[in-house]
């Protein structure tokens, strides 16, 4: 998979043995035969995906007004072709990108990558 990234963009690649943090909203929450939730792939699947860099920052900070956290090794999107760099924003310091247009699949494989940082709190 090819990704173009801005010339004019400072690089800042983040290692594939950082924890990565993603926000999910409600409806991006499945329940599964057993009756544990687990986040669904479309809680993945974008373009330029928003995540939070875990050693920068607290899940109290990085969940705000999500139902729940996952986290995931950068190696995940890494593996799979889609580079991950930091992005820091006013008032979030930890924010990152996973550069690219990730495919439905990918988002599959992230998705069962992910494990539960703060778990929903209500039913589903």
């Amino acid at each position: 998979m090819s990704v173009t990234i801005p010339t004019h963009y400072k690089e800042q690649f983040v290692d594939e043995s950082e924890s990565l943090w993603r926000g999910i909203s409600e409806f991006q929450i499945k329940r599964n035969p057993d009756g544990t939730y687990r986040p669904s792939s479309g809680a993945f699947k974008s373009t330029d995906l928003s995540v939070d860099i875990a050693s920068k920052t607290t899940p109290e900070k990085s969940v705000r007004n999500f139902a729940a956290l996952s986290g995931f090794l950068a190696e995940v999107p890494i593996k799979l072709g889609y580079p991950v760099i930091e992005d820091p924003v006013e008032g979030n310091d930890a924010h990152a990108l996973i550069k690219g247009k990730i495919k439905q699949g990918h988002a599959r494989e992230i998705a069962n990558a992910s494990e539960w940082v703060i778990e929903p709190k209500h039913p589903f």
